[in-house]
């Protein structure tokens, strides 16, 4: 919507005409339309007002057809944590999508009909103790089908002393042999299985 004329403006419309410029020339010299300035004057001499007429601004109805309006408050009130996005997408089963209303009207919808937001989660987050001393937590993590540079894809397994930052050990999907002499992936290990874990960042750095 275009600002409102200012009240300035609307005076001078008022005086220049009152002094018998035209509107034509009023127009032209304040950088206005001719109907604007005409409807200005019009109202003017109607009611005695300068002020804008803000209250013919105002949306009485709402601007997309009375039934889609009627079913996204259905929605909503149905399912109050739905929000507009989603209740647009279920819309989009039943209207054209040139008839669809933007998200933006939609929650302008919710405010005026009055539906309520859905209330926030208070439930306190849970905070989890990450370890500081050696072997005092044990993180695992998984990483999932992997693409290798050849084209095959592995998943592997990695047990990481979080205090330390050692990688514990390493497991590797679907086996293979890894090199001559070693076992493959997935099978029972011994200690003798991995290498020796080096020094923790503790001891390594006093």
């Amino acid at each position: 919507m275009p600002a409102a004329i200012a009240l300035s403006q609307r005076r001078t419309i008022i005086e220049s005409h009152a002094a018998g410029e035209s509107f034509v020339s009023i127009a032209e010299r304040l950088d206005l339309s001719y109907d604007t300035v005409r409807r200005i004057h019009k109202r003017y001499r109607a009611t005695g007002q300068l002020t804008p007429n803000y209250e013919a601004c105002r949306h009485r109805e709402v601007r997309k057809a009375a039934a889609i309006y009627e079913q996204v408050i259905a929605l909503k009130a149905a399912h109050p944590q739905w929000g507009a996005g989603l209740i647009r997408t279920e819309l989009a089963d039943t209207f054209a999508p040139a008839q669809l209303p933007s998200e933006r009207t939609l929650q302008r919808w919710f405010k005026r009909a009055g539906v309520p937001k859905p209330p926030q989660d208070r439930a306190p987050r849970q905070f989890v103790k990450r370890g500081k001393a050696a072997h005092e937590v044990w993180a695992r993590d998984a990483k999932e089908e992997v693409q290798l540079a050849d084209g095959s894809y592995v998943s592997w397994l990695t047990v990481v002393d979080e205090g330390s930052g050692a990688i514990l050990a390493t497991v590797l999907f679907p086996p293979q042999t890894l090199d001559d002499g070693r076992s493959d992936a997935g099978e029972g290990c011994t200690a003798s299985h991995h290498a020796a874990v080096g020094a923790t960042r503790t001891t390594a750095h006093g």
